[in-house]
C-alpha cells in the first residue's frame, strides 16, 4: 500500500524539476550573447522504480503506480560534424586572410599604379643616359645622369628596407603566435583535467565543455588540428601526425633561431627538435608569406638590382669620359669577399675554400646567328642549391643562340647572353631558397670545345678543367684576365647599390664616349673624342636589350612580372578569403541552428515550464487537504 504522503513527495519532486529547468532556461537567456555559449537543456525521464512491482505481496490492482519523472542531465546541444567541419574550414580561412594581410602590403610598397615608383624612376635613368647622349660634353646633362641614378639607387634601397621590415614583423608574429599556440594548450590541458573530474562525479561540465570547444576553434585558425576522443576521459588534439595535447599532458612547441635564415626563427617540437609541420591555419601562412613570398619579392629587387649594375658598368667600364679615363664603373656594389680572385671562406673555418663569381665573359667574338661549330656538353650548377648538375648538349650545326635558350629556359643557376662586344657571358641566377649567398656560379663545364677555343671563356674542356665554385683560386680554370669575371656581391645588391664615389666627386669620369682597340689586345685603349656618344647610347639602349637573367627579359618586363606575380597571389588570396567567408558564415548558421540560443523557442519552454511548476504546486495544495481532512476531521 502506498504511503498516504506519496502524493505530495511526487508533488515535491515536480516543483524541483520545473524550477530547474526554470533556472536552466533563464541561464541560457542570459547567455544569448555569449560568444561560444551552447545552448542547455534539461532531459527529463520517468523515475525508474514505480511502486508496487511484481511480487507475493504485491497488492491487486491494475497496472503499476509511477513516482513521477526526474532529471537525468543537463545537456548542452552540440553537433559534432558541424564542429570538425568549422575547424577544418577555420583552418583554411585564417590562412587565405593572413595571406591576403599580407601580400596586399607587399603590393602596396610597388606603388602601382602611379607614376611615383621604380618604374617611372627607371625611365628616367634611362632618358637622363639619352639627353647626355644628345649633349655628351653638357655638365648639366651628367649632373643630371647622377641626380636620376641616385634616386633610383634610393627607391630600390627603400623598397628592400620596407620589404625586410614586414619580413621581420612577421618573425616577430611568428614567435607570438607560437606563443599562444602554447597557452591555449596549457589551458585546454587545465580544462581537460577538471572536466574529467567533475563527469567522474556525475556531473554535466557544460561551460567547462564550452569554454575548451571556443579554445579548439581558436588553435584551429592558427594550425591544422584534429581532435580524437579516445574515451570519455581523455581528449587528444594533433598538430599534423602529432600530438599536442593528450588528455593531461602538453608536448609543447618553441622557437629556434635559424643561423641560415638571417636567424629568421623555426618552429619545433620542444620535447626532440623536429621541425613542426604546418598544412593550414595562420602559421603555415606566416612560415610560407616570410620564406617564399617575401624573399622571392626581395630576390626579385636583388636581381633587378646587381644585374642594372652590372650592365650599366659592363658598358661603361669600356668608354672614355671626358678626362679620357676608362676602365670605372658608373655604381658601385659591396662585393661578399674583398679577394680580387673571388676566393672566400664559405664555411668560416679561417681558410678560403671557395670561389664566389657573379659573372664570367669569354675572351672572344662570337655571331649568336651562327652555327656553333662543335660538338659537346655543358654541364651547370642547378638553380637549387643542392640540385643536380644541369646537362646540356650542343652540334656543330646548332646556331649559338639556339644553345643560350636552352641555357636559360633550363633549371641551371647561370644564364647566358652575348654582351655588346660580341663576347659569351654567363651570369649567376639567384637561387631557389633563402640562404647567404645567393649569387654565384657553382659550376661551369664544357666537354667540346665552345667555352675553350670558340667563345674562350675555359682554359680547357673536360671535367679537371671545370669551374667549381667550392675550390680556391678557380679563376686560374678561366680564360683571360681580371677583366673578364666580377666577384659576387653582398646577399642585398638592392641595399647596397650605389652611385660609385668616383663618379660622384667627378662627373668627368662619366663615360659617354667610346673608344677602338688600337693595339689589339682584346681592351679599347684610345677614345673617340669629346664629342662622341656612342657608350652614352649603348647604355641608354639597356631599356630595350633582354638582360635579366632569371627571365632573359628587358629590365622594365622583369619588374612587370614582379608585380604582376605579388598581384596574382594577392589576388587569389582575396578571393580564397570570400569564398572561406561564406563558407564559415554557412557552417556558423548551421552551428547557431543547433547550438545557438533563440529566445522565441526559450521563451516557449519558460511559459512551458511555469504551468508544469503552477500545475505541481496545485497537486501539492490539494494532497494537503487531503490529509487535513483525514488528520483533521474525520475524529470529528
Amino acid at each position: 500500500m502506498t504511503s498516504s504522503f506519496f502524493g505530495i513527495e511526487m508533488g515535491k519532486r515536480s516543483l524541483q524539476q520545473f524550477k530547474t529547468a526554470l533556472e536552466v532556461t533563464g541561464n541560457n537567456i542570459n547567455n544569448v550573447s555569449t560568444k561560444g555559449y551552447s545552448r542547455q537543456r534539461v532531459v527529463m525521464s520517468s523515475f525508474d522504480k514505480p511502486l508496487e512491482q511484481p511480487s507475493l505481496n504485491r497488492a491487486e490492482r491494475a497496472g503499476q503506480l509511477g513516482q513521477g519523472a526526474e532529471i537525468t542531465a543537463i545537456e548542452r546541444v552540440r553537433d559534432q560534424f558541424i564542429d570538425s567541419r568549422i575547424g577544418v574550414e577555420l583552418g583554411s580561412s585564417s590562412y587565405w586572410d593572413t595571406k591576403f594581410t599580407y601580400l596586399n602590403q607587399v603590393e602596396a610598397i610597388y606603388n602601382e599604379p602611379s607614376d611615383l615608383n621604380l618604374r617611372s624612376d627607371l625611365d628616367a635613368f634611362w632618358q637622363g643616359w639619352q639627353d647626355m647622349a644628345d649633349n655628351p660634353t653638357e655638365r648639366a646633362t651628367r649632373f643630371v645622369v647622377i641626380e636620376r641614378a641616385e634616386r633610383l639607387n634610393s627607391t630600390l634601397n627603400q623598397m628592400h628596407g620596407q620589404m625586410s621590415d614586414i619580413r621581420n614583423n612577421i618573425n616577430t608574429m611568428v614567435e607570438a603566435k607560437v606563443k599562444r599556440v602554447n597557452e591555449i594548450a596549457n589551458t585546454i590541458k587545465s580544462l581537460n583535467m577538471e572536466i574529467s573530474k567533475q563527469q567522474a562525479m556525475g556531473q554535466s561540465p557544460n561551460d567547462f565543455l564550452d569554454r575548451r570547444d571556443l579554445l579548439i576553434d581558436e588553435l584551429s585558425s592558427l594550425a591544422n588540428i584534429s581532435v580524437k576522443s579516445v574515451d570519455p576521459d581523455e581528449t587528444i588534439i594533433y598538430i599534423g601526425s602529432r600530438h599536442l595535447i593528450q588528455g593531461g599532458i602538453v608536448s609543447p612547441l618553441e622557437i629556434n633561431r635559424n643561423a641560415e635564415n638571417e636567424g629568421m626563427f623555426d618552429v619545433d617540437w620542444q620535447i626532440d627538435g623536429a621541425a613542426t609541420q604546418f598544412e593550414s591555419g595562420e602559421l603555415k601562412a606566416l612560415l610560407e608569406l616570410r620564406d617564399t613570398d617575401l624573399v622571392q619579392a626581395i630576390n626579385d629587387l636583388n636581381t633587378f638590382a646587381i644585374n642594372l649594375s652590372d650592365s650599366v658598368n659592363e658598358i661603361h667600364r669600356d668608354g672614355f669620359g671626358l678626362n679620357q679615363e676608362t676602365g670605372v664603373n658608373f655604381f658601385s656594389m659591396t662585393p661578399i669577399t674583398t679577394n680580387v680572385n673571388g676566393n672566400y671562406d664559405i664555411n668560416e673555418d679561417g681558410a678560403d675554400d671557395a670561389t664566389m663569381l657573379f659573372k664570367i665573359s669569354g675572351v672572344n667574338a662570337v655571331d649568336t646567328n651562327a652555327p656553333v661549330g662543335a660538338n659537346g656538353t655543358l654541364t651547370l650548377g642547378s638553380i637549387s642549391r643542392d640540385g643536380e648538375n644541369i646537362t646540356i648538349d650542343y652540334t656543330e650545326g646548332m646556331k649559338l643562340q639556339d644553345l643560350i635558350d636552352r641555357v636559360n629556359s633550363s633549371q641551371a643557376n647561370v644564364s647566358a647572353y652575348v654582351d655588346h662586344r660580341d663576347r659569351l657571358i654567363f651570369k649567376a641566377r639567384a637561387f631557389d631558397d633563402y640562404l647567404a649567398p645567393n649569387y654565384y656560379i657553382k659550376h661551369v663545364e664544357d666537354s667540346g670545345q665552345l667555352l675553350t677555343g670558340i667563345a674562350g671563356m675555359l682554359n680547357n674542356s673536360g671535367a679537371d678543367a671545370a669551374f667549381n665554385f667550392n675550390q680556391a683560386d678557380q679563376i686560374n680554370q678561366l680564360a683571360g684576365d681580371g677583366r673578364n669575371y666580377s666577384v659576387s656581391p653582398y646577399r642585398s645588391p638592392a641595399e647596397a647599390i650605389r652611385v660609385s664615389e668616383t663618379i660622384r666627386t667627378d662627373t668627368n669620369f662619366i663615360a659617354a664616349s667610346s673608344g677602338i682597340d688600337t693595339d689589339g689586345q682584346g681592351s679599347l685603349n684610345k677614345w673617340n673624342g669629346v664629342g662622341d656618344n656612342a657608350n652614352a647610347l649603348a647604355v641608354a639602349n639597356l631599356r630595350f636589350k633582354e638582360m635579366m637573367v632569371d627571365s632573359h627579359s628587358t629590365f622594365n618586363d622583369f619588374y612587370t612580372g614582379s608585380i604582376a606575380r605579388i598581384a596574382a597571389r594577392t589576388e587569389t588570396a582575396n578571393t580564397e578569403v570570400q569564398k572561406q567567408e561564406i563558407v564559415i558564415s554557412y557552417l556558423e548558421g548551421l552551428r547557431q541552428s543547433v547550438s545557438g540560443v533563440n529566445l522565441d523557442e526559450e521563451m516557449a519552454q519558460m511559459v512551458m515550464y511555469q504551468h508544469g511548476y503552477n500545475a505541481s504546486a496545485r497537486i501539492v495544495s490539494m494532497m494537503d487537504q487531503l490529509l487535513d481532512t483525514i488528520i483533521n476531521r474525520m475524529g470529528a
